[in-house]
């Protein structure tokens, strides 16, 4: 079965209505319009599930899909999140006065970081004497920037960009052109690791190609290919990539730079047909102007988001957390995901939770310049991760597949496959549990390799806390263009995913610490965990 073609009306109108504060018995006046509304009648706690029946979610507590909208379409309406831009500042303005709404206690901790606006950018083809504008897909992020009026160069091609490459020619004083090539991959990269996959329609097996722009980061051409071509004595770049025109646009990669890391090398990013003209335009002896601009920060603030929320037990924690920058709709609508369940498990009686519930939403994932996000959080909070004992993490959610091939940019009418990572041991069967409950397709559940897996979950897992974590890779994830793709996002699916999380945290949060923690690995000896106290 295909991906259902839902029909989203506009978002209705919701009515503001005080907070009930169960566990005081008293309403919270400061309630915002997207608040729950207090329950007619006592609300009885969701049964817990076993090692083989999900945990009982409340769907009417949960946020509908009208509602997930309406946030979604407010996250993107402030413009691309990147680290320290006043985009993410409101962004966070938002999460955190959603997040007080609920009777959360909001702390935000602010950090301090140079940023960088890359606010113009362009390319021109110069031939005997005449410019010609050329289609610029993207700007490699913190590679370097240029003078008003931009460098010129002759074009040169340097094959693939790699070491090899630069050792065929002169390229001094050139802007040099490379091809970056997608990687070859297929979704034996997910079978890999997996203890269960939910997909009834047999639509995936391990040979079923997963090229995508989204693990770009990882190709050859993004660790070494700039610097290589600075070395070369060129004066700017130009990557040829592996895309579409459509695919190709608005592309942030690699994101997990900062000033520091700088080559001092501008460039831009071409898709492969574009790429094609220019390299045969080098025969004519064509020169490029190549003007990348960017107005520097360097006393930008950003802050980290805390809510809590009390439990029976104090002296335990669960986490929920996600990181905030991002550049498209899904990155990072995990953010929705997470304040879902904070609205939800704020909803309860307190009674309804065993453990206190912290969330964390971090800035730092398009930003390596303060530690990272998740991990610095961590080594920022150790008091916290020495109390923790369970963790749940979200991103890249309602994510319709799309691809690129010989058709062109296009959906394929199924959902991207997603990936519940998490700890190997109890929480394989808790997430087990709740993807079959929700039918959550095209779905797999995965074991790390060591105490390693995708996403910003992963790092929890490492330092000793068991750590679910929900995240998909499509195309478009890391792309600005088409307003940030969120004409793209499918609630429906987005709603399933934040269901089958919900039903995670209460089957984590009912799981004894005894059995949580057994089999627990860390690569942290040194930082403490609800596990390694």
């Amino acid at each position: 079965m295909g991906m259902p073609n839902h029909c989203h009306a506009g978002a209705a109108a919701l009515v503001a209505a005080g907070l009930l504060l169960t566990a005081c018995g008293q309403s919270n006046s400061s309630a915002g319009p997207d608040a729950p509304a207090p329950p007619a009648e006592p609300v009885a706690c969701p049964e817990p599930g076993d090692l083989t029946t999900a945990a009982e979610v409340l769907a009417d507590r949960l946020p509908d899909e009208a509602l997930l909208e309406i946030w979604q379409r407010r996250m993107v309406e402030r413009g691309p999140r990147f680290t320290g831009s006043p985009a993410l500042a409101a962004w966070h303005d938002f999460l955190a006065e959603e997040l007080a709404s609920y009777g959360l206690s909001v702390e935000r901790d602010p950090m301090s970081l140079e940023w960088w606006h890359h606010h113009d950018y362009s390319l021109t083809l110069i031939v005997d004497g005449v410019e010609t504008p050329i289609p610029v897909a993207s700007f490699y992020p913190y590679s370097g920037y240029t003078p008003d009026g931009g460098v010129v160069g002759r074009l040169a091609d340097a094959g693939a960009g790699l070491p090899q490459d630069f050792l065929l020619g002169d390229f001094s004083n050139t802007v040099v052109i490379y091809e970056e090539d997608q990687l070859p991959l297929t979704l034996a990269l997910l079978y890999s690791t997996t203890s269960y996959v939910h997909d009834p329609d047999n639509t995936m097996t391990p040979a079923t190609p997963y090229r995508r722009a989204s693990v770009s980061f990882l190709t050859p051409q993004e660790q070494v290919s700039v610097g290589l071509a600075r070395d070369a004595g060129a004066v700017a770049a130009i990557v040829s990539y592996d895309a579409s025109a459509e695919n190709a646009a608005g592309q942030y990669t690699p994101f997990l730079t900062n000033p520091a890391d700088s080559q001092g090398l501008p460039t831009l990013y071409v898709d492969r047909a574009t790429g094609d003209q220019l390299k045969a335009a080098i025969a004519d002896g064509a020169e490029v102007r190549l003007e990348l601009l960017v107005e520097r920060d360097p006393d930008a603030e950003t802050d980290i988001v805390i809510a809590t929320l009390p439990g029976t037990r104090p002296d335990e924690v669960m986490l929920f957390n996600t990181h905030t920058d991002g550049t498209s709709a899904s990155q990072e609508n995990g953010t929705l995901g997470i304040l879902a369940l904070a609205r939800y498990f704020a909803s309860l009686p307190q009674q309804c939770r065993q453990r206190t519930m912290t969330f964390v939403m971090m800035p730092g994932h398009f930003h390596n310049g303060f530690g990272g996000d998740t991990a610095g959080f961590i080594s920022r909070y150790q008091e916290l991760i020495g109390r923790s004992v369970a963790s749940l993490t979200m991103e890249h959610l309602g994510q319709p597949e799309w691809l690129d091939d010989e058709q062109g940019f296009h959906p394929s009418g199924e959902y991207e496959p997603g990936v519940w990572y998490g700890t190997d041991n109890v929480v394989q069967a808790l997430m087990t549990a709740a993807v079959q409950a929700e039918d959550l397709r095209r779905v797999f559940v995965n074991r790390p390799i060591g105490v390693i897996y995708f996403g910003v979950g992963s790092p929890l897992n490492a330092a000793g806390v068991p750590n679910a974590s929900y995240i998909t890779g499509p195309n478009m994830m890391l792309s600005f263009a088409e307003n940030q793709h969120v004409e793209k996002v499918d609630y429906a699916r987005m709603a399933a995913e934040i269901r089958s999380a919900a039903r995670i945290a209460t089957a984590m949060d009912a799981t004894s610490t005894e059995l949580l923690c057994a089999g627990v690995r860390s690569q942290s000896p040194t930082t403490p965990s609800g596990c390694f106290p």
